[in-house]
């Protein structure tokens, strides 16, 4: 039986859609360290993966979120949890750090307007080439 884990690392977009549709809640599992199949896919680069697994519904949590690009379901999140503005993924990254890694300016904005500390996702917005992040990294207060 192939692993949801295993075919989101590899990218395999057929053997996971086809994973999906004969088990449809598998879109929710979390690996040991709390990963879901969307971050692990996302953390990969596998593009077609992650929009198989979006779209077969999955609930996102902040990181998902933040990692992909959902400002609205970031900011739905922190409307429910202040904290989590500098909470921890299981990989050690606030939901701004993942923003800014991946490349979604509107979900950096979100973050950086409720106050999120800039400091780790400069260096990794530096580490990607993401210009357009770093600069509003800077120019945020």
């Amino acid at each position: 039986m192939d692993d949801i884990f295993e075919l989101a690392r590899t990218g395999d977009a057929g053997r996971l859609q086809a994973l999906l549709q004969a088990q449809p809640g598998l879109v929710n599992a979390r690996d040991a360290r709390g990963n879901s199949p969307v971050l692990i896919a996302q953390y990969r680069d596998k593009k077609e993966a992650v929009d198989v697994l979006l779209a077969a519904g999955p609930e996102l949590d902040i990181f998902d979120s933040a990692a992909i690009g959902r400002s609205g379901r970031v900011a739905e999140w922190l409307d429910r949890d202040p904290a989590l503005l500098e909470a921890k993924s299981s990989m050690g990254f606030s939901p701004l750090a993942l923003a800014a890694f991946f490349g979604h300016p509107d979900t950096v904005r979100v973050l950086l307007e409720r106050g999120a500390d800039r400091k780790e996702a400069i260096g990794l917005a530096a580490m990607k080439g993401r210009i357009e992040i770093l600069k509003l990294l800077k120019e945020h207060p």
